[in-house]
């Protein structure tokens, strides 16, 4: 097995970071007035992000720094897993209710967002599903079809809680793996007005998420 290391993408890595750092500048803006009023320090919500970002960067080079095979072995138990836990947390008594979605899982203040763990599952799952020599993703039935149901599984689950930001960001990441695969034009621009007609009729269906898109507007 080939151990040799190589250095990291840097045209990879400057947007990341540049993301992280836009992202805290966003964060303090947004929240800073509110942090004050609150708590006191108009840092509370940088530093509780910080924290967070901080073990983001250690998965990232954790993550960097391991075989891509070994990621491989672990993409199907992942994703059992977070499909294990959206279904666990539309549970009552066991899934916590916060911002009008059940979409916790935790104790007090600390807790997780499983359908966060399954934006991730998801991804490492089809990477590893795709990219498989012999998997033909032109054929719509044998070759579309069934990732698109996994996908559409994961979103319904999300949408259970209801979630759609997050739904939507899942749907939208995969999505683009079964592009980047080889997937038909004409199967994806199909695919793609069905899903413009489903996304506007769940904006439609729930007042809040009509009056952000106005607000926002």
């Amino acid at each position: 097995m080939n151990k040799t290391r190589h250095a990291p993408d840097i045209w990879l890595l400057i947007p990341i970071l540049s993301l992280l750092v836009i992202g805290m500048v966003m964060v303090y803006s947004a929240g800073s007035v509110l942090g004050f009023r609150n708590y006191g320090d108009s840092f509370y919500f940088v530093k509780r992000q910080l924290l967070f970002a901080g073990l983001g960067l250690v998965a990232l080079f954790v993550t960097a720094n391991t075989d891509y095979r070994v990621l491989k072995k672990l993409a199907k138990p992942a994703l059992l897993i977070c499909f294990f836990l959206l279904v666990i947390v539309l549970i009552p008594g066991i899934g916590v209710v916060r911002g009008g979605a059940r979409s916790w899982l935790g104790i007090s203040s600390f807790g997780i967002q499983p359908s966060e763990f399954m934006k991730m599952g998801m991804i490492l799952f089809l990477a590893n599903w795709l990219g498989k020599e012999e998997y033909d993703i032109t054929s719509f039935t044998r070759g579309l079809l069934p990732p698109l149901a996994l996908i559409g599984s994961a979103f319904a689950l999300i949408m259970l809680q209801p979630d759609l930001g997050t739904g939507t960001v899942m749907f939208g990441a995969a999505l683009m793996m079964v592009f980047t695969a080889g997937a038909r034009m004409k199967h994806l621009l199909l695919l793609g007005v069905a899903g413009v007609a489903g996304f506007v009729a769940l904006i439609v269906a729930a007042p809040y998420r009509l009056q952000r898109i106005t607000a926002f507007l």
